[in-house]
């Protein structure tokens, strides 16, 4: 969309009655080479998309609620995010849902560095194991970065509760090396209702595999002695008959 909007929108404008903007008919042609050249992963989908208007003008409003926001918020980066939904809703710019996804996701970055984002400040007692901290007299669970999101397998033992053993396993297997990990209680089985998703691994070679021993060495010789006698056979006749027809 970025080269397409530098190669034929310069005579488009931001006026509501701007007839021109996205209308991109008469160029269809080299957009298509150009996407073929340089982005040949897209599919036809995608460049159907690419190529139409209503597309262009739903952007356009993104765009222009963007500058508004940015016109009341300003440019400077902030490190903390848990302000920005109190900032959007005092600019008075109503986004749609997908709008403010769009336009968050363009104006932010991770930053490790930056304050934890808080989801939800609760009443009842904190347990970090769990992801509720107790920070500044109140109980916070924060928004968790789903791409560091993982799983683990953990042995069941009938001797001892669930929870025991996953709580046991992340003190020592997790929380070394990922001080700030959580385990996620939302995650539950239907089996037993405990935390965790109950699996089974079945070792089948142990349990089906049939063992079979090896021909005798005098019968492998045997066949292979058989075929070096055809493959020297096959090659006195094409030598006789002057190669292959």
């Amino acid at each position: 969309m970025k080269w397409i909007y530098a190669e034929y929108g310069s005579s488009w404008t931001d006026d509501i009655d701007c007839e021109s903007y996205g209308v991109l008919s008469e160029h269809e042609a080299d957009i298509r080479t150009h996407i073929k050249n340089h982005f040949s992963e897209l599919k036809e989908r995608q460049i159907i998309n690419l190529l139409d208007r209503k597309i262009w003008l739903n952007q356009k409003q993104v765009l222009l609620k963007a500058r508004q926001l940015q016109n009341a918020i300003g440019t400077e980066q902030h490190d903390d995010m848990n302000g920005y939904e109190d900032a959007v809703k005092g600019t008075g710019v109503t986004l749609e849902v997908n709008e403010r996804k769009q336009i968050t996701a363009a104006v932010s970055w991770r930053n490790p560095d930056a304050e934890k984002v808080i989801k939800k400040i609760h009443k009842g007692k904190a347990n970090p194991v769990y992801g509720l901290f107790k920070v500044g007299g109140k109980v916070i669970e924060y928004k968790a970065d789903g791409d560091l999101r993982d799983n683990e397998n953990v042995a069941i033992d009938p001797s001892r509760p669930v929870n025991e053993l996953n709580e046991a396993y992340f003190a020592k297997e997790v929380l070394p090396h990922v001080p700030d990990a959580w385990i996620d209680s939302t995650k539950k089985d239907e089996k037993d209702r405990e935390i965790g998703i109950v699996g089974y691994q079945i070792p089948f070679n142990r349990h089906f595999y049939v063992y079979q021993p090896p021909r005798d060495l005098k019968e492998i010789d045997a066949d292979l002695d058989k075929v070096s006698r055809e493959i020297m056979h096959f090659s006195e006749r094409c030598i006789r008959d002057g190669g292959l027809a």
